[in-house]
């Protein structure tokens, strides 16, 4: 089993176009164990590496990093841009711990392909990032979302000859689709495939679409980690068990 160093530069090597994107917040501490290969699937949805494609694999936990593995093994890029923090002593609001483990356990699997560095990305989301009460007494609140700015622009996208993107996904979330509107303003096609057939579709303007407000009101909302990325245990209410003039004060 690798360390965090090692594993991170497994997804995110030098030299590859989208490294510059990879989010190394699920690297932060080592996997403490070694774990059971996983299993790669064939994938049934695409018949193989297309140069001018993009894919977003946006799945639940494991899942997504095991899909993303699999379109690897096409020739496909794997860029994690998974942001919520693994606070394992907490209660977690986003269950992040099976993805932590299988990007540690799909580094030693990703060294073993040839990807070129100007491979076609495939960009790797959990689809549970915004799931769950946030900012609950008690809970450690590792939601997150996906800016523009966590991904490449459409001039960049388009530069590297990128003319379509699929969204891996049984819908396009808000965050993203602030993204996707994007890329479609600029001609860039857009296609969702949720089981094994591709349509290409037209995204919905989200609300609030680059309003200057929008990344603020989402943020005040989520809960930053010092270390980078998102997640902090909320406290619990102070016990007031004492008082002095109408005022509590809590102790231990």
């Amino acid at each position: 089993m690798r360390d965090n160093l090692e594993a991170y530069k497994e997804w995110a090597p030098e030299g590859a176009r989208w490294t510059q994107w990879a989010k190394p917040v699920m690297f932060m501490s080592t996997a403490e164990t070694v774990f059971a290969k996983l299993e790669i699937p064939e994938v049934d949805w695409l018949q193989g590496l297309e140069s001018n494609t993009m894919i977003i694999v946006d799945l639940p936990g494991e899942r997504g990093v095991v899909e993303s593995l699999a379109l690897a093994r096409m020739g496909y890029r794997p860029v994690p841009l998974y942001n919520g923090v693994d606070g394992r002593v907490y209660s977690m609001v986003v269950k992040v711990g099976e993805i932590r483990k299988a990007l540690f356990t799909g580094a030693d699997e990703l060294a073993g392909y040839d990807i070129s560095p100007d491979a076609p990305p495939v960009f790797m989301l959990d689809s549970n990032r915004m799931a769950g009460s946030g900012k609950q007494p008690g809970t450690y609140d590792n939601r997150w979302c996906v800016f523009p700015q966590d991904m490449p622009s459409a001039s960049f996208l388009l530069k590297a000859g990128i003319r379509r993107i699929i969204v891996r996904s049984e819908k396009i979330q808000n965050d993203l689709a602030h993204i996707l509107l994007r890329y479609q303003k600029e001609g860039i096609e857009i296609y969702l495939c949720p089981d094994r057939e591709i349509k290409k579709i037209s995204v919905v303007r989200p609300s609030r679409f680059k309003s200057l407000s929008y990344r603020f009101s989402v943020i005040l909302g989520l809960t930053r980690n010092g270390a980078g990325g998102f997640g902090a245990k909320i406290p619990e209410p102070v016990d007031s068990s004492y008082s002095s003039g109408g005022r509590y004060y809590g102790f231990g």
